[in-house]
C-alpha cells in the first residue's frame, strides 16, 4: 500500500492563489470605473460597463467557488498538519515504551 504524501507548502500557496484570484475579482468593478476618462468616447465607456454589469454573475460565481477552495485548503493543511504531530507524538510514545522493556 503507497504512503500518503502530501506537500504542505504547495497547499498553502495554492489557497493563497485562490484568495488572490477572489481579491482580484472583487476589485475588478472599480479597475474598469477607474479608466473611465481614459476610454475617450461614451459609447465606449458605456460598452466596458455595459460588459461589467452582464459579467458580474459569472464572476460572482467564480469569485465564490475561489473562496470555498480556498476554505478547503486551509482545512486540508489544517487536518494533515494535526496527521502529522499525532503521528509524531504516537512515534515518540511508542519509542519511549519500548525502550522502557
Amino acid at each position: 500500500m503507497p504512503d500518503l504524501g502530501y506537500d504542505l507548502l504547495a497547499l498553502e500557496t495554492f489557497g493563497g492563489q485562490l484568495n488572490t484570484v477572489k481579491q482580484g475579482l472583487e476589485e475588478s468593478h472599480s479597475t474598469i470605473d477607474s479608466y473611465d476618462s481614459d476610454y475617450g468616447h461614451a459609447s465606449v465607456r458605456d460598452a466596458m460597463h455595459h460588459f461589467e454589469k452582464h459579467w458580474r454573475d459569472g464572476r460572482k460565481h467564480v469569485q465564490n467557488t475561489a473562496e470555498s477552495l480556498a476554505s478547503m485548503v486551509t482545512e486540508a493543511v489544517k487536518a494533515y498538519t494535526k496527521v502529522d504531530e499525532d503521528l509524531a507524538r504516537q512515534i515518540t510514545a511508542g519509542t519511549q515504551t519500548q525502550g522502557q522493556r
